[in-house]
C-alpha cells in the first residue's frame, strides 16, 4: 500500500513539474501580414447589332445577328413590344434573333407593322447589357425579280452546261419552265414545272443536238399573283474541230535520274480513243544494273471518255528506261474519226558524273553539350555504296540508294576529330566530303547556388547545424565538399575540417551535417565543388559565417502563468493531503 502512495505522490510531482514547465506554456504567436488586396472588377458583357431592319412580309429564313461577349457568359433574354420573344444560355457567342417566329406565333395582324425587340445578354456576375432594334414588316408589292442569264453556245457532245436562274421573292408560289426549238418534232416542251420554295431554279441543257436552236423559258409567280418571265437561247453547234492536245517540250536527264514524265492537256466533244506509242531512235539495254531497267510499252486506249468537261491530262512516266533516244507520239481520236497527234523526243544520257555531295559545316562544341549530328546529303541517279571513317577508322559502310547520312557526334571526349564519307556510283565514280568535329574543354565551373544554413535546437544551450546547397553542372559533379570551422579564416592559426556533402532527396541537392554547437559561436564554412569534365574546373563559394542563436520562443501572458502555477500548486496540495490520509490510515 505505501509503495502505490509514494508512487502516485511521484506522478503527481512529475505531473506539476510539467504543467509548471516554460517548455509547456510557451505560446507561439503567428503573425500574418494580410497587405491590401486589388481585386479586378470583371467588365460587364458587351452586344452591339442595327437600330432598324425592313423586310417583306412572307420572306423566309429573316435573321438578325448580334455581336456579343463576355469572359463569364451566363444567359440571354429576347422580348418583342415588352413581352417574352426568346430566351436561353449564353455561351459567349453571338445571338441569333429568328424572325419566323413572327409568323409561328401569329403575331404578323396588320401591314405594315412594328416590333421594337430588345435583346439583353447577362454574365455570372449578373451584369448585363442590351441592344434595342426596331423591325418594320411591310406588304410584298413587288413581282419575283429574276436575274438574266447569257445565252448558250457550245458543241455537240460536249456537257457541263446549265441555265442557272437566279431569282429574289419574299413569298414564292409556282413555276414553269419550257422549251421551243427549231428541231423538228419538239417545238415546244415543258421541261419542268411545279411548287417553288423561292430557291434559284437551274435546268441542265447538255445532250442537244446539233444545228439547232433552243429557247428556255422560265415563269415564275407569288402568292400574291404577281408574276416574272425570262428567256435564255441556247445554241448547238456541229463538232468541226479536232482534239485538242497540248505541245510539251522534250525531256532529256541523266540514266537512272527519277521523277520525270511527259503530261500532255487533252479534250474533245466527243472523244473516242487515243494511242501512244514510243518510237526508239537509239537505246543500249546492257547499260548499268539492267535488271532495274526496261522498255517502254506503248499505249492503246480504246475506249476514251473523261469526267471533268473541260477535259484532261494524260501522262506517262519515264522513270526506269533504258540508255537511248526515244520518240513519244500521242494520237487522240474523236466520234467523227477527227484526231490530233503530237511529238515529244526523250533523250536519256549516260550517268558520267560522280556523287554530288552537300555536307554540314564543320562543328565546334563543348565538352557536355548535346543536340549535335552530321549529315551528308548527295545527288546521284545511280547510287551504290558508301564508306565513312573517323580519323581513318571506318565507322559505317555498306549499300547506298540514294539516302541522306547522319551520325550524332554527342558525348565525345576533348580533341579533334575527322569524319570522311565516301560515295560511289554503280559506274565506280566516287566522291567524297570531310566534317571535323572539335570538342573544346568545358569552359564553365559548376554552379553552387540556395546555400542555406538549417538549425536545430539540441539542448538548451546547444543547436545542431545543417549546410544544404543545390549544385549542378553539365558534365555533371565529380566532387562536392564543405569546410568549416570557428575561428576567423582570416587568421595565421585558421583550421578547418572538410567532409563530403551527401546527394538529398531532391535531385542536384546536397547536405551535410556539421554537429552540435554552443548558442553564441561563429561558424565559418565554405562549399566546393567539381565538375566531371576533363578540366575538373572547381567553383567554390566564399567563406560565410553564421551565428549559432539561442532557440528561443515568446512566452506565455503573464495572467496564464500565474493561472497556470496557481492550478499546479493546488494540484500538488491535494496529492499531498491524499498521500498523508492514506498514510495515516
Amino acid at each position: 500500500m505505501a509503495l502505490r502512495n509514494r508512487r502516485c505522490f511521484i506522478f503527481a510531482l512529475i505531473f506539476t513539474w510539467i504543467i509548471l514547465s516554460p517548455y509547456m506554456i510557451s505560446v507561439s504567436y503567428v503573425s500574418i501580414n494580410q497587405g491590401p488586396v486589388t481585386i479586378m472588377k470583371p467588365a460587364a458583357p458587351t452586344i452591339t447589332g442595327p437600330s432598324f431592319y425592313q423586310f417583306e412580309n412572307g420572306s423566309a429564313g429573316e435573321t438578325i445577328v448580334y455581336t456579343a461577349s463576355d469572359a463569364s457568359p451566363k444567359n440571354y433574354s429576347i422580348t418583342a413590344n415588352g413581352t417574352i420573344y426568346d430566351s436561353g444560355i449564353w455561351d459567349g457567342d453571338d445571338i441569333t434573333l429568328y424572325l419566323i417566329y413572327l409568323y409561328t406565333r401569329n403575331m404578323i395582324d396588320t401591314l405594315p407593322t412594328e416590333f421594337n425587340f430588345v435583346v439583353k445578354v447577362f454574365n455570372q456576375q449578373n451584369e448585363s447589357a442590351s441592344v434595342s432594334t426596331t423591325v418594320r414588316v411591310i406588304l410584298d408589292e413587288s413581282a419575283p425579280i429574276i436575274q438574266s442569264h447569257d445565252n448558250i453556245t457550245y458543241e455537240v457532245g460536249s456537257f457541263g452546261h446549265e441555265i442557272h436562274w437566279n431569282i429574289t421573292e419574299s413569298n414564292p408560289d409556282f413555276y414553269n419552265v419550257t422549251r421551243e426549238s427549231n428541231e423538228s418534232g419538239t417545238n415546244y416542251t415543258e421541261i419542268a414545272s411545279g411548287s417553288w420554295d423561292g430557291d434559284d431554279i437551274i435546268i441542265n441543257v447538255d445532250g442537244l443536238n446539233e444545228s439547232h436552236w433552243y429557247i428556255y423559258t422560265l415563269f415564275v409567280n407569288d402568292t400574291f399573283g404577281r408574276n416574272a418571265t425570262s428567256f435564255v437561247n441556247v445554241t448547238v453547234l456541229p463538232d468541226l474541230t479536232n482534239p485538242v492536245v497540248s505541245s510539251p517540250a522534250d525531256v532529256s536527264f541523266e540514266f537512272g535520274s527519277t521523277g520525270h514524265e511527259i503530261k500532255w492537256f487533252v479534250y474533245d466533244s466527243n472523244p473516242k480513243n487515243y494511242t501512244i506509242d514510243a518510237v526508239i531512235l537509239y537505246n543500249d539495254t546492257t547499260y548499268g544494273n539492267v535488271s532495274a531497267f526496261h522498255s517502254f510499252v506503248n499505249i492503246s486506249q480504246a475506249d476514251w471518255s473523261f469526267p471533268n468537261p473541260e477535259g484532261q491530262n494524260i501522262t506517262v512516266l519515264l522513270d526506269g528506261l533504258f540508255l537511248g533516244n526515244y520518240s513519244f507520239i500521242i494520237t487522240a481520236f474523236d466520234d467523227f474519226e477527227r484526231s490530233s497527234q503530237d511529238i515529244v523526243n526523250l533523250t536519256i544520257y549516260k550517268d558520267i558524273r560522280a556523287p554530288i555531295i552537300t555536307a554540314d559545316d564543320d562543328l565546334t562544341y563543348e565538352e557536355g553539350y548535346t543536340g549535335y549530328a552530321l549529315t551528308w546529303s548527295a545527288e546521284e541517279s545511280n547510287p551504290l555504296s558508301f564508306n565513312l571513317t573517323l580519323d581513318s577508322t571506318v565507322l559505317l559502310n555498306g549499300t547506298w540508294r540514294g539516302e541522306n547520312i547522319t551520325i550524332n557526334v554527342d558525348k565525345l571526349a576533348v580533341g579533334t576529330y575527322t569524319y570522311n564519307l565516301t560515295l560511289k556510283d554503280y559506274f565506280n565514280a566516287t566522291s567524297f566530303a570531310v566534317i571535323v568535329v572539335e570538342v573544346e574543354p568545358d569552359a564553365h565551373n559548376p554552379i553552387i547556388s540556395g546555400v542555406q544554413v538549417i538549425q536545430t535546437l539540441n539542448s538548451p544551450s546547444t543547436n545542431n547545424i545543417t549546410v544544404q546547397a543545390y549544385v549542378w553542372d553539365l558534365n555533371n559533379i565529380s566532387s562536392i565538399t564543405i569546410e568549416w570551422s570557428i575561428g576567423n579564416p582570416q587568421d595565421a592559426g585558421f583550421t578547418f575540417e572538410t567532409k563530403a556533402m551527401d546527394l538529398a532527396e531532391i535531385a542536384d541537392y546536397f547536405i551535410a551535417h556539421l554537429g552540435e554547437y554552443t548558442h553564441g559561436s561563429i561558424v565559418w564554412y565554405k562549399v566546393i565543388a567539381v565538375d566531371n569534365s576533363s578540366l575538373n574546373n572547381v567553383q567554390e563559394t566564399d567563406w560565410t559565417s553564421i551565428t549559432v542563436t539561442k532557440m528561443s520562443s515568446n512566452t506565455a501572458p503573464a495572467p496564464l502563468y500565474a493561472i497556470v502555477v496557481l492550478l499546479g500548486g493546488l494540484s500538488l496540495l491535494v496529492i499531498a493531503v491524499l498521500y498523508f490520509r492514506t498514510k495515516v490510515k
